[in-house]
């Protein structure tokens, strides 16, 4: 029974895993569309599973202005030009400014990250206790 337990532990730890990068990924994207931050999707469709081996798991985005969704900005003001220039989101219409204001932190990711990570022992546990059951039956 033990080595039964034992070799299926490697696959076990990776299907776990592979499942809680789903879960992390479902609960980001979630996240990010209650936080009313989407304007072309780009964002929300790049949140995935980026890499995986055996006993690691790799979640995230590479969309370069995810990291001033999920922990904000500080105020920004010109360097190669006289102006900052961006089109308002309301109205469509160009804007220019000598200065941009900070923007407020909105997490997607980290709170999603936490709230699986810190059940994975527990299912894990469980999962096996209920092999351990069945296999002792």
């Amino acid at each position: 029974m033990l080595n039964g337990i034992i070799s299926d532990l490697d696959r076990d730890i990776q299907d776990f895993l592979h499942k809680l990068g789903e879960d992390i990924v479902a609960e980001a994207r979630s996240n990010l569309q209650n936080n009313a931050n989407i304007n072309t999707g780009t964002l929300l469709s790049s949140i995935r599973i980026i890499s995986e081996s055996e006993k690691m798991i790799e979640v995230g985005t590479d969309v370069f202005y995810a990291a001033y969704v999920e922990y904000g900005r500080g105020p920004i003001r010109p360097i190669n030009a006289k102006v900052l220039h961006w089109i308002d989101k309301a109205s469509g219409k160009d804007v220019f400014a000598m200065f941009a204001s900070a923007t407020q932190p909105m997490p997607f990711l980290e709170p999603a990250v936490i709230k699986h990570t810190s059940k994975f022992v527990d299912i894990f546990v469980q999962k096996n206790t209920e092999k351990i059951a069945r296999l002792a039956s």
